[in-house]
């Protein structure tokens, strides 16, 4: 069984308790405009790297996160997207960042939904890479389930567990973050779904396209429910800043300016 090489940095306060202080990178003009960036599930800041430099001549001021049981952030008893909302709201309460552009991918997309969601005034201009959506009801849910067990769809989630374990052995990530995340994305949300028409933030929703274990249809209808929003779609699977890095970043760069 693979355990946590330090669990020094384990939040051991009330189960809901108060935000975790998350570990932060802050690069780029102290005067720019600024830009969070938030990871995906069993990854760090770090994954940014490429998209940091492109971002360099906007003249940007970045806000780079290691989320809730990631990285040098702490380490948590529970792990909930509501949790982890709660702890990036903090983090821009802390720098006073009253208007954001915001970036996520996968979990840290549905993070960044959440906020465009709860907090429309607080999100500028939104960038979503490849974030699966949670099933609007029952019968969504259960056809979520069926699909994910057939051997043909295990292949890309297998990879991501590979993944995880890696990041595990390095002390970059709580073990104990993976599975309530992604039981919690396949659990049904039908106020989700209805919450997407109060996204004032112009959005850009970015698929993986065919090489992806998320549908691109889902992620266009996801996209039309918003009122500034609008799809593309790139073939390079789950993780496009890292297949596709040039045309991720150009693209983000373009919407971002």
């Amino acid at each position: 069984m693979l355990r946590d090489r330090d669990q020094s940095n384990r939040w051991s306060g009330p189960a809901e308790g108060p935000p975790l202080p998350l570990s932060c990178r802050v690069t780029g003009e102290p005067d720019g405009k600024p830009v969070v960036l938030l990871h995906a599930l069993g990854n760090t800041g770090r994954d940014w790297a490429p998209l940091i430099t492109a971002l360099a001549p906007l003249g940007r001021r970045l806000y780079v996160p290691d989320l809730r049981g990631h990285g040098a952030s702490p380490r948590s008893e529970r792990y909930t997207f509501e949790l982890m909302y709660r702890d990036v709201v903090a983090l821009l309460d802390r720098y006073r960042l009253d208007t954001v552009d915001l970036v996520g991918h996968s979990m840290g997309g549905h993070i960044g939904w959440l906020i465009a969601q709860r907090q429309p005034a607080r999100v500028r201009r939104l960038v979503i890479e490849d974030t699966p959506p949670p099933p609007r009801d029952a019968a969504a849910e259960e056809e979520l389930r069926l699909r994910s067990a057939r051997e043909d769809d295990r292949a890309p989630v297998i990879s991501l567990y590979q993944e995880f374990r890696d990041l595990r052995r390095s002390g970059g990530l709580d073990s104990a973050a993976v599975r309530p995340i992604i039981d919690e994305l396949r659990r049904a949300d039908p106020g989700w779904w209805r919450r997407l028409t109060e996204v004032t933030a112009e959005t850009l929703v970015i698929s993986g396209g065919l090489s992806s274990p998320v549908p691109r249809s889902l992620l266009a209808e996801v996209a039309g429910r918003v009122p500034h929003g609008r799809l593309l779609a790139i073939d390079a699977g789950h993780y496009v800043h890292r297949t596709e890095p040039e045309r991720f970043c150009a693209e983000v760069v373009r919407f971002l300016s």
